[in-house]
C-alpha cells in the first residue's frame, strides 16, 4: 500500500513511517521544509514538498505524491481541515484515516475545540470512506511532553501537590500501541464511516499514575490534596506574565475532569492492544535513564512502610515481636535520624543503623527467628508488621506446604520453615542467593526449603524490562522463566497450601496462566496497580471459589485500591485445611543448592 502522510514526522508520525515501512508499505511524507525532508529519506520514506498554510500547493503535492490512502497525524486544531479534505479528493484519494483527540469531549470551551469538532464535521461529510481516531493523552519515548515531564518531577521531588487530591481518571495510551492502531484502520473495512476513543486498557486516577511514575524511578511520592480553584487562578496569572508558559490553566482545569473512555470498539475493529500503564511508564522510564546514562533504581526502593503516621505504631510493633531493648534502640535510632526521615519520608536511615548485631524476632507462637542487623527493614516489614499474616488463618503452619514467590533474601520462607511447613522458593535475583542460605542455615531450616532462581510472569511488572533487570541490586545473570505449574513440578508437589507472592507487578501476567489456581488453598500477595486492575485478580479468584480480602499498605481493610501505589489481596478458599496439599513433603534440598 502506497501511503501518503501528514505530520511524518511529528511524536506519533516518526513511530508510524518506520513501523509502516517495515510492514512493506510505500510511505510519502508531506514535508513543509529540507529538513523534515532529509529526514523522512533517512528512515527510508518519500517525501513530497507542502505546506498545509498553501491549500493550492496541497492540493498539487498530494496529486504528485500519488497515493491510494491517506494518513493524517497532522493536528486538525489549526482550522487545516478543509483544505486537507479538498486535496485529498482532489488527488483521487479515497480511503482517508484522520487523527483527532478526545479532547473534543471537555466540558470547557477552549478555541481549539470548536475547531477540531468543526474539522470532524467536514471529514464526516467529505465523500471520503473516512475514518477518525481520537487518542486520549499520548506517552512514551524521550520526546513525550506528558510523562516525560512527570518522571522527571517524582526523581526531583518527595511530596506533589494535586488539584482535588487527583481522583479525577485518565487513561494514557502508549504511543507505539497508537501507532499500531492507527495502520490497522487501513485496512479495517468495519473501520470506514467510523470513529473511534483510542485509549489505555484501563483508566486510571491521577494519583495512581503518579505512583506508577515514581515506582517507575524506584522513588515513592506523596499526594498532596489542593483546592483545584486557587491553584488554577495561579496558573491563569502565570500565563499572562509568561509568554510561553510550559503550564496553562486549561491543562490545570482538564485535571479536574474525568478523561475515561469505552475502548471496545476499537478492541474490535481496529485490535487495539495497548499495554498496561505501569509497564508502559516502566519502559519509558528505562529507555530515558540508559539516554541519560543513569543508573537503575533499586527494584525494591519503593518497598519501605514509609508513612510517618505509622511510626508510633512500627515501633509498638518492634517491641512486641522483637522485644523491647531492641524497640528503644530502633526508637533513638529515628531520633538520631530524624532529618533524614522526614525529608525522605522513610525509615530507611533508622533501618540501618540497626545493622550491627544480630535481632531476634517471635512473629507467630512457638516460632522465633534470628536474623543480622543488615536484615532489619525487611524484618520489620514482614515480621513486626506482619503484612502477610495480618489476619486470622493465613499465617504458614506446620505440615503445609508452602510457595514463595518472589523470596527476596528469605525472610517468609524463614517464617514458614520455622513454622513447621515445608518450602519451594523462587527468586529471580541470584544475588540473594548466600543471604538467602545463611539466614536458612542459621535457622536451623535448610532441609525444609527448596531454592529455585526463576523468572515467573515476566511479561508484566518491574522485570518485564531488561533494563530494570540487570540494574536491580541483586541481579546476577539471567535465569530460566517458569510457569506456576512448573514451579511446582519442579518442587514435586501438585497441590499448595499457602502460595505468597511478592512479584513487583508481574502477579497480573501470573494470573492469565491457566489452570494453577484449583491448586491453591490460600493465598497472600502484595498488588501492585499500577500493573494492571486488582479488580480483575478479585474477579478471577471469586469465580475459582475464594473469599478475598483487601488491605490497604496501612493493613486496613478496603473495598479496593483504586489510587493506591500498593496494597495485599488474601483469598483462601473454603473447606482447604492445613496439609491437605499433598501426601507428604516435597523433596526438598538444602537452600541455595541446584533444584
Amino acid at each position: 500500500m502506497r501511503i501518503l502522510v501528514t505530520g511524518a514526522t511529528g511524536f506519533l508520525g516518526s513511530r508510524v513511517v518506520p513501523r509502516a515501512l517495515a510492514q512493506g508499505h510505500e510511505v510519502v511524507g508531506l514535508a513543509r521544509s529540507a529538513t523534515a525532508a532529509a529526514a523522512l529519506r533517512r528512515q527510508g520514506a518519500a517525501a513530497v514538498a507542502g505546506d498545509l498554510d498553501d491549500p493550492a500547493g496541497l492540493s498539487a503535492a498530494f496529486t504528485a505524491a500519488d497515493c491510494a490512502v491517506l494518513l493524517n497525524l497532522a493536528s486538525l486544531g489549526f482550522g487545516h481541515a478543509d483544505a486537507i479534505v479538498s486535496a485529498t479528493r482532489a488527488a483521487g484519494i479515497r480511503r482517508a484515516v484522520f487523527l483527532s483527540t478526545t479532547g473534543i469531549f471537555t466540558a470547557l470551551d477552549p478555541p481549539s475545540k470548536r475547531v477540531r469538532i468543526a474539522a470532524e464535521h467536514t471529514i464526516e461529510t467529505s465523500g471520503l470512506e473516512w475514518t477518525i481516531i481520537r487518542p486520549t493523552m499520548i506517552y512514551g519515548g524521550s520526546d513525550d511532553r506528558n510523562m516525560a515531564r512527570l518522571l522527571a518531577l517524582v526523581r526531583r521531588v518527595p511530596v506533589l501537590p494535586l488539584p482535588g487530591g487527583g481522583r479525577r481518571l485518565h487513561q494514557p495510551v502508549h504511543v507505539d500501541d497508537l501507532a499500531a492502531t492507527v495502520l490497522r484502520a487501513l485496512s479495517a473495512d468495519a473501520a470506514v464511516g467510523r470513529g473511534y476513543d483510542v485509549a489505555g486498557p484501563r483508566a486510571l486516577s491521577l494519583g495512581q499514575i503518579v505512583a506508577a511514575a515514581a515506582a517507575a524511578e524506584g522513588r515513592r511520592v506523596y499526594c498532596v490534596p489542593v483546592p483545584a480553584r486557587p491553584v488554577l487562578a495561579a496558573a491563569r496569572a502565570y500565563e499572562r506574565r509568561v509568554g510561553a508558559p510550559r503550564l496553562r490553566a486549561e491543562q490545570i482545569a482538564r485535571l479536574a475532569e474525568d478523561k475515561a473512555f469505552d475502548i471496545g470498539p476499537a478492541l474490535r475493529d481496529l485490535d487495539h492492544r495497548p499495554r498496561p500503564f505501569g509497564v508502559g511508564i516502566a519502559e519509558q522510564a528505562a529507555a530515558d535513564r540508559r539516554a541519560a546514562g543513569r543508573p537503575a533504581p533499586v527494584a525494591r526502593a519503593v518497598r519501605r512502610p514509609d508513612r510517618l503516621r505509622r511510626l508510633i505504631g512500627d515501633v509498638r510493633a518492634v517491641a512486641a515481636v522483637a522485644g523491647g531493648p531492641t524497640a528503644v534502640r530502633f526508637a533513638a535510632a529515628i531520633v538520631r535520624h530524624a532529618p533524614a526521615v522526614l525529608r525522605t519520608g522513610t525509615l530507611d536511615a533508622a533501618d540501618r543503623a540497626m545493622a550491627r548485631g544480630s535481632h531476634t524476632y517471635r512473629p507467630l507462637p512457638g516460632v522465633q527467628v534470628t536474623l543480622p542487623g543488615g536484615s532489619f527493614g525487611g524484618a520489620r516489614e514482614m515480621y513486626c508488621r506482619g503484612v502477610y499474616h495480618a489476619l486470622p488463618g493465613f499465617a504458614p503452619s506446620a505440615g503445609e506446604i508452602v510457595v514463595d514467590l518472589g523470596a527476596n533474601q528469605g525472610l517468609f520462607s524463614v517464617l514458614a520453615a520455622r513454622a513447621g511447613a515445608d518450602v519451594i522458593a523462587v527468586e529471580a535475583q541470584r544475588g540473594f542467593a548466600s543471604v538467602f542460605v545463611n539466614h536458612a542455615a542459621a535457622n536451623g531450616v535448610s532441609h525444609r526449603i527448596q531454592l529455585l532462581h526463576a523468572l515467573v510472569g515476566p511479561s508484566t511488572g518491574v522485570f518485564a524490562d531488561a533494563a530494570a533487570r540487570q540494574g536491580a541490586t541483586h541481579w546476577d545473570g539471567d535465569v530460566e522463566r517458569l510457569t506456576l505449574a512448573q514451579v511446582l513440578e519442579s518442587g514435586g508437589v501438585d497441590q499448595v497450601d499457602l502460595l505468597k507472592l511478592d512479584i513487583e507487578g508481574s502477579e497480573f501476567a501470573l494470573f492469565g496462566e491457566p489452570d494453577w489456581l484449583d491448586a491453591v488453598g490460600r493465598l497472600v500477595m502484595e498488588v501492585h496497580p499500577g500493573f494492571g486492575d486488582p479488580a480483575d485478580l478479585v474477579a478471577r479468584l471469586r469465580r475459582h471459589g475464594f473469599e478475598v480480602t483487601l488491605l490497604d499498605n496501612d493493613l486496613r481493610r478496603v473495598r479496593d485500591l483504586a489510587g493506591a501505589p500498593s496494597g495485599y489481596l488474601y483469598a483462601r478458599r473454603d473447606g482447604w485445611s492445613a496439609g491437605t496439599a499433598a501426601a507428604g513433603p516435597p523433596a526438598a534440598v538444602p537452600a541455595g543448592m541446584p533444584a
